[in-house]
């Protein structure tokens, strides 16, 4: 990761995290949080914690950066550098009470990823829980998603952990960041129509570019051209589309509050599963959401033919400086998945064929530059269309091998997002053998949260054939679905 940091005025926020932004801020049924919760086999040495956290934000300055804001809010906010920042306003520790459990965390991880931010600081925080059963801890990082996807999660914690109970011997030496300094409202918005001029001639710049090589191919292959002009409008037109409802009929409402639950079993199931069919892990992965969730309905009288699924489509590519990758790069797929009568082969296959079309699609390729005009649309509009979908599901690969944090053995990562307008949100973690689920539901969408979150592990039991929670280290205490107990 590298240390390199933008000037006094920072960088204006752009795309997808400057729309996330604009939501999260609009409305509080779009709160974007992403808390990664990793279950410590002990409790590791705070002072060498806090140590590592601190080195963390000088390798990754975004989490050393607040927001600044514009006049009249007509322009995305930037980040600059915190000229206050203080590794101790945003890191703390505590002791759960005596007898307290796996339904005590989950508790107390909601409350925090239900807190909203500090504007006006870095948008992190981190917390070290002590007190578990059998002397374990915990360690959740909360991070406002316009600054982190779940990737840049995991690309974070490969610089906080380390691969031993003793430190890295080849850690690099803690690069230098400059300090923040003071911006006055005249700065940010000098600054500010500097970027915009930029972005509108970067805009035309592309527009005429694409034009040009439409009008070179339509020279010679008039009918292919035709077929691509066709084929980016089509795309953009379902990218842009606004749904009128989501299709499940007893997920309909939405409030500001959810709540998590989380299980988790040998990944070699999955992937076996996966590979045995032909497929990918991830369409194995959404065919026990899809199965989950079709039985969900089934037991409530309210079967479903097809559920509205979010699906983030990575956009990184192979970087060899993974300071690049530690933002986000996502564009989100959202598309209508059959769910009702269909074998987990089927469902793997539809799943597959999807995320495979959407995939190659020109929309996603113009994310952000939609994401950009999307500041133009109100807010209420954008929430409509993120509440119209169902479930989000997302699937990150993270550290195949055991780590370490400041000396205490990392048992389990546990990936839980905010619901971001959907009912649902399964997000899968991979981590030394595991498979790791993240679940959070909407409180007025799912009223019993326990029962979803045992549908779900069904699915991935019809899915890998086996028995998940044989291997689920929280399975005595949190047998109702890990629902909180606030």
């Amino acid at each position: 990761m590298s240390a390199d940091a933008p000037g006094k005025v920072g960088a204006q926020l752009r795309g997808w995290d400057a729309a996330t932004f604009r939501t999260a801020s609009g409305d509080p049924r779009m709160r974007s949080t992403v808390v990664a919760l990793a279950v410590l086999e002990s409790t590791p040495d705070w002072e060498r914690l806090r140590t590592r956290l601190e080195r963390l934000t000088h390798f990754v300055p975004t989490l050393r950066m607040r927001p600044l804001y514009g006049l009249f809010g007509l322009s995305a906010p930037r980040l600059a550098l915190d000229p206050d920042f203080d590794i101790d306003v945003h890191v703390h520790r505590y002791s759960l009470p005596e007898g307290s459990g796996w339904d005590q965390l989950l508790g107390d991880v909601r409350r925090m990823s239900l807190t909203d931010f500090d504007r006006n600081r870095p948008l992190w925080e981190a917390v070290l829980v002590e007190g578990l059963p059998n002397g374990e801890a915990a360690f959740a990082l909360k991070l406002h998603h316009s600054i982190a996807d779940g990737q840049a999660t995991v690309i974070m914690a490969l610089s906080l952990f380390e691969l031993g109970q003793d430190p890295n011997p080849d850690d690099p030496p803690t690069p230098e960041v400059p300090r923040g300094e003071d911006v006055n409202l005249l700065e940010i918005a000098r600054a500010n129509v500097e970027d915009n001029l930029q972005k509108f001639r970067d805009s035309a710049e592309g527009l005429l570019r694409a034009g040009g090589q439409v009008a070179l191919q339509a020279l010679g292959d008039p009918g292919g051209a035709l077929d691509v002009v066709r084929t980016t409008v089509g795309s953009l037109t379902k990218a842009v589309s606004v749904p009128e409802a989501p299709l499940s009929p007893v997920w309909v409402e939405r409030g500001t509050t959810y709540r998590f639950g989380a299980f988790e079993f040998p990944f070699e199931g999955l992937k076996h599963a996966a590979k045995s069919r032909g497929f990918s892990v991830n369409d194995a992965f959404m065919a026990a959401v899809a199965s989950g969730v079709e039985r969900y309905h089934e037991r409530h009288g309210a079967p479903i033919a097809e559920i509205r699924v979010n699906v983030p489509i990575s956009l990184r590519g192979d970087a060899g400086d993974r300071s690049a990758q530690a933002s986000n790069a996502v564009a989100i797929a959202r598309f209508e998945m059959p769910v009702e009568g269909l074998d987990v082969d089927e469902q793997m296959a539809a799943a597959h064929e999807l995320v495979d079309a959407w995939r190659g699609a020109p929309a996603m390729r113009m994310a952000d530059p939609l994401a950009e005009v999307s500041w133009f649309v109100p807010v209420p509009v954008l929430a409509h269309a993120a509440k119209a979908s169902d479930v989000t599901t997302s699937n990150v690969p993270g550290p195949p091998i055991p780590l370490y944090l400041a000396g205490a053995k990392m048992v389990a990562a546990f990936p839980l997002v905010a619901t971001i307008g959907a009912a649902v949100n399964v997000t899968m973690v991979t981590y030394d053998g595991s498979a790791c689920i993240g679940i959070s539901t909407d409180d007025r969408s799912v009223p019993d949260h326990a029962e979803l979150v045992e549908d779900l592990r069904w699915g991935f039991e019809l899915v890998t054939g086996d028995v998940v929670g044989s291997a689920d280290r929280y399975a005595a205490s949190h047998a109702g679905g890990g629902t909180p107990s606030d």
